[in-house]
């Protein structure tokens, strides 16, 4: 109440409210500068870092100061890479401003986040088919999907990709339930662990991919204790960020999760089977989360293809099966994928004239 008594007190003196308006601006362009001086140097110098023991020296960047880093008109084209991704396949200069949206994971039900809803977006591009019969009961605009977006990345470091693959030999790879600016995930590290140490005997190497908002020592640092390999594949403005988490699955031969997510298509996708053991996971969720978030979350855990795919997924397969398959080619697009040609017509559509 007094911060907002305070703030409709400046409001009725027009030249200090004018001045800190002013102010408040220019700390803002400030901060964004000194990031890009810091940051993108640091993302250009690890484009072809990939790293079974990964450091932990990864920059969390404050969200609500990071729009200077999207060229694109809207800030979320920049989570994972995946405007740059699709640029760069395209053959489309980066610097290029889409004024489209683009859904940055892969949504299980009848929702759509608000931001890729803008008024003023020129269109919305996602993974699916099943995607646009969704997006298209919430707005008029052109949806496109393209399937999935991990297709259109390049594998990093080829030389070293198979070095590392010599090293590991045959690898299960885990995804962690992760969290996210707002939501902190929770679960039983030891009990996670317990799992993965019962699979061993079938695997030469047990790697962890970890969420950059997770990878911390007091967490991975549970996990190379019984010799589990712990990487990530880089910050959530980390353009490198989708080649880095091709060329991590591409290293594995076997791959499992304690949820579902994005990396569940990506992974059959990519021809790896996947396993889904499931963990009680609590979600801690700041103050910044709306109810309608909240209520979001709950939809896609209820929906009735997130429970397809726990169905289908809870069974340990040594191959992927027309059933898993199947649905994940519906889900995540696999008919969708677009020639370079394809994609640099859709791209252009949606770049500012």
């Amino acid at each position: 109440m007094l911060r907002i008594n305070l703030k409709d007190k400046i409001k009725r003196v027009p030249v200090i409210y004018q001045f800190l308006r002013k102010l408040y601006r220019a700390l803002r362009y400030f901060l964004s500068w000194l990031i890009k001086l810091i940051y993108f140097p640091y993302i250009e110098s690890t484009k072809e870092t990939i790293e079974i023991n990964r450091d932990s020296k990864i920059i969390d960047l404050p969200i609500l100061i990071c729009s200077s880093l999207s060229v694109d008109e809207y800030q979320q084209n920049t989570y994972y890479g995946i405007s740059h991704t699709l640029k760069k396949y395209a053959n489309i200069s980066l610097q290029k401003k889409l004024m489209a949206t683009i859904e940055h994971g892969l949504y299980l039900s009848d929702t759509v986040w608000d931001a890729d809803l803008s008024p003023s977006a020129s269109g919305i591009v996602t993974f699916s088919k099943y995607r646009e019969r969704i997006i298209s009961k919430y707005t008029d605009k052109k949806v496109f999907p393209v399937g999935p977006y991990i297709h259109y990345a390049n594998l990093i470091n080829s030389e070293k990709l198979e070095e590392l693959k010599a090293k590991l030999g045959r690898t299960l790879l885990f995804f962690p339930a992760h969290s996210t600016h707002w939501i902190e995930a929770q679960f039983e590290h030891l009990e996670t662990i317990e799992v993965l140490k019962n699979l061993s005997a079938s695997f030469d190497s047990i790697l962890v991919c970890f969420y950059w908002k997770d990878y911390k020592p007091n967490i991975f640092s549970l996990y190379r204790k019984h010799n589990f390999y712990c990487t990530t594949a880089g910050h959530i403005f980390d353009w490198n960020f989708l080649s880095r988490l091709k060329s991590i699955i591409y290293l594995s031969d076997f791959t499992a999760s304690n949820t579902i997510g994005t990396h569940v298509g990506y992974c059959v996708y990519m021809q790896k089977p996947h396993w889904l053991f499931e963990q009680k996971i609590t979600y801690n969720c700041s103050q910044n989360v709306s109810l309608k978030e909240i209520n979001n979350l709950r939809k896609s855990v209820l929906s009735k293809e997130y429970q397809q795919l726990i169905q289908l997924f809870t069974n340990h397969l040594p191959t992927i099966t027309d059933e898993q398959y199947s649905i994940c080619k519906f889900l995540w697009g696999f008919d969708e994928i677009k020639t370079k040609e394809e994609l640099k017509a859709i791209l252009l559509d949606l770049i500012q004239k």
